[in-house]
């Protein structure tokens, strides 16, 4: 999409506000005019997307649409600094949106209280000239990749985990995210912050990063070529890789099989429970005891109602013996990272079982209930 060409003089408080870009070579008036008519979507309003949307307010990307459904909490604040103590309880968007205004007024920014979805990925990637992901859900990050391809919408992905991340271009034709990553990789290879762990600053520099991405890309400086950063945190390293297309990705490969957007690559494998069949399960004849692998601290959040078993995930290895035979046994978590590698362990062993697919949460958004946000 070629965005529109601006021949008007910026108003002296725009010049002397980003005056260092107007200073730099392949920037200058011209692209301070390309930044103020472009449109940015930036997805989720976390460690990522929180760094990201303040340096392209900051720049003067002069339309930015953020979208999330989630609201404030407190373990955010800890990598998150866009929001505050008193915001705890807030929906993410609109305190952003306040806080990014109050940075730029000359910016127009829009916050979207909802989810990415398939249907409104296709339409929200069309109204813009960028994407920027910044979710920690395999579904979105496949939808996102599915809607901006179609769309014919550059994606600047991001995704992290403890001390590493990656950053990665992918530029409207492709190669697009299929192409690195066919498959989604099996649950137990997946974890997010709140079960892995994550240095606050680590977000920080990968949401930074993502903002240089699209920045780059609005001012038409730098390679256009797809392209992915890997960093590694406590090495104090960015490694760059170049992408290329499959012919045989189903996206935008040589004969693509994906036509509309869809985040619906992660059913359930064998060993697993869909959330809608707990219910029936557990009234079922012989219901399974519920073994729940989550900590202490967790349970007095919420629990599933049912004969259950409290055995953290941490103690797993040195406490197999006390899960009983004669029973099966359904395994759960907050989101179904921990009990998928539970399942496996206990397969390797021998022993039958399965678990809760997405965890606690998937039950709770089955439910009609919230989800469990730290």
């Amino acid at each position: 999409m070629v965005l529109p060409h601006r021949t008007a003089v910026l108003p002296d408080s725009e010049l002397r506000r980003y005056a260092r870009h107007l200073m730099l070579p392949g920037a200058g008036l011209e692209g301070q005019q390309r930044l103020k008519a472009a449109r940015v979507l930036v997805v989720g309003m976390g460690g990522l997307g929180c760094p990201a949307a303040q340096y392209l307010a900051a720049a003067g990307v002069g339309r930015l649409t953020l979208i999330d459904d989630d609201l404030v909490e407190l373990s955010n604040l800890q990598r998150q600094p866009l929001y505050t103590e008193v915001d705890v309880g807030q929906p993410k968007v609109e305190v952003a949106a306040a806080r990014l205004r109050a940075l730029n007024s000359t910016i127009r920014v829009e916050p979207l209280v909802e989810r990415i979805t398939a249907a409104n990925v296709l339409e929200l990637a069309r109204l813009h000239d960028l994407v920027l992901d910044g979710t920690d859900s395999l579904s979105a990050r496949y939808l996102l990749a599915d809607g901006c391809h179609l769309a014919g919408v550059p994606l600047v992905h991001a995704a992290l985990r403890r001390f590493e991340g990656q950053v990665a271009l992918f530029p409207s034709g492709g190669p697009c995210y299929r192409c690195l990553f066919p498959r989604p990789p099996p649950p137990e290879a997946v974890e997010d912050c709140a079960t892995a762990g994550v240095l606050g600053a680590v977000p920080g520099l990968l949401g930074s990063l993502q903002a240089l991405e699209a920045l780059k890309w609005l001012l038409r400086i730098g390679s256009r070529e797809a392209r992915l950063l890997l960093l590694d945190g406590l090495a104090g390293t960015v490694q760059r890789v170049a992408l290329a297309q499959r012919a045989d990705c189903p996206l935008c490969g040589e004969s693509p099989t994906i036509t509309t957007p869809t985040g619906e690559l992660l059913a359930c494998r064998p060993g697993e429970l869909a959330p809608g069949e707990l219910q029936a399960a557990l009234e079922g004849p012989a219901p399974p005891l519920l073994v729940d692998l989550r900590e202490p601290w967790e349970r007095k959040l919420v629990l599933i109602p049912g004969e259950e078993l409290h055995l953290p995930f941490k103690q797993l290895a040195k406490r197999q013996a006390e899960l009983p035979r004669e029973r099966e046994l359904l395994l759960y978590c907050r989101i179904g990272v921990r009990s998928a590698m539970a399942l496996r362990q206990l397969q390797q062993g021998g022993r039958e079982a399965r678990h809760l697919a997405g965890g606690i949460n998937a039950w709770l958004r089955e439910t009609g209930q919230p989800e469990l946000i730290y």
